[in-house]
C-alpha cells in the first residue's frame, strides 16, 4: 500500500495506544492520497478533499491536522476522494488535508436521513447497515454548519455508527455515510488511550499481518473530539488524534477496518 506522509503528530500529546513494529505492506490493492494542505485561519472553516486517480475509487477516508484546535466537522466520500470539513478553533492559523485510501474495487454508497442535533452541547447517533452480503470498508459523516464535531464513527458487523457533537448555539443537522463491499472486511480495535483535560492524544489500532486498512474511525468512552483521523504510513493500520476540551480526563479507541483484498 502506498501512503504519502502525513503531517507529524503534535508535540506534547498526552497519551499513547500500544503499537506492535512496523511491518511491510500487504500487495492488496489499496493505495493512499493526501490531498493539498490548506491554510485555516483562527475562527475560519475549510473544506478539503483529496481525489483518487481515474479507474479508481475511495474504501475510506479522513483528514490530518497541523495541530490543536483544528477539528474535524465532517468527513465522507464525495465522488472519486474524500472531503473533510475542517473547523479552526485555536486562535492561531492551522494547516490541514484531506486523505482517502483508494482501490479498483467496487463499492456501495449510503447515507442515512438528516437527523436534528440540538444546539447547545447535545449528541446525536446515526446508524447505517450494509446490504446483505456486505460489510462497510470505511465512512464518515456530513453535517450542516461549521460546529458539528466528530466523536465516533465506527463499524461492527455490517453496521455502521456514528455520532457527533453540536458545539453551536443553533440547531444542526447530520448524517452517517458509509461506504460497503462485498469483500472481507474485519475490524480492528487498537489500545484505550486517555485524553487529559486541555490535552490531545494519539489512538492506534493496527490490522493483522497481511492486512491493510480500508478505512477506519473513532471509538470514545467518553467526549473526546477527533482533530485528525488516517492510515499508519505504511497502510497496516489506522490513528486517529482525539482532543479534550473539557475539564475531566476522557477516553478514546482507534479503530481499523482491515482487509487482506
Amino acid at each position: 500500500m502506498t501512503l504519502t506522509a502525513g503531517m507529524p503528530a503534535a508535540a506534547g500529546s498526552t497519551g499513547s495506544a500500544r503499537t506492535s513494529e512496523p511491518r511491510a505492506a500487504a500487495p492488496t490493492d489499496h493505495s493512499g492520497v493526501q490531498g493539498r494542505e490548506l491554510v485555516i485561519p483562527a475562527g475560519g472553516a475549510a473544506t478539503a478533499i483529496a481525489s483518487c486517480p481515474a479507474g479508481r475509487q475511495p474504501s475510506g477516508g479522513g483528514g490530518v491536522r497541523s495541530g490543536k484546535g483544528l477539528f474535524l466537522t465532517g468527513s465522507a466520500p464525495r465522488g472519486n476522494g474524500w472531503e473533510v470539513r475542517f473547523s479552526n478553533k485555536s486562535g492561531v492559523e492551522r494547516r490541514g488535508s484531506a486523505f482517502v485510501v483508494c482501490t479498483g474495487q467496487s463499492h456501495t454508497r449510503l447515507a442515512d436521513t438528516p437527523l436534528t442535533v440540538p444546539a447547545h452541547g447535545q449528541s446525536v447517533s446515526s446508524f447505517l447497515s450494509c446490504p446483505s452480503g456486505q460489510v462497510p470498508t470505511g465512512g464518515g459523516w456530513e453535517a450542516t454548519g461549521s460546529d458539528v464535531v466528530g466523536l465516533r464513527f465506527s463499524s461492527s458487523g455490517n453496521n455502521y455508527h456514528s455520532v457527533v457533537f453540536n458545539n453551536s448555539d443553533a440547531e444542526q443537522s447530520f448524517h452517517a455515510v458509509v461506504l460497503c463491499s462485498a469483500v472481507a472486511h474485519e475490524p480492528r480495535l487498537g489500545s484505550q488511550v486517555t485524553v487529559q483535560p486541555g490535552g490531545e492524544a494519539v489512538a492506534t489500532a493496527n490490522c493483522d499481518p497481511g492486512q491493510v486498512a480500508s478505512g477506519g474511525g473513532s471509538f470514545p468512552s467518553g467526549q473526546a473530539f477527533i482533530g485528525a483521523s488516517r492510515p499508519l504510513a505504511n497502510g497496516t493500520g489506522w490513528q486517529i488524534t482525539a482532543e479534550n476540551t473539557t475539564d475531566t480526563p476522557q477516553k478514546v479507541t482507534a479503530q481499523a477496518i482491515c482487509t487482506s483484498s
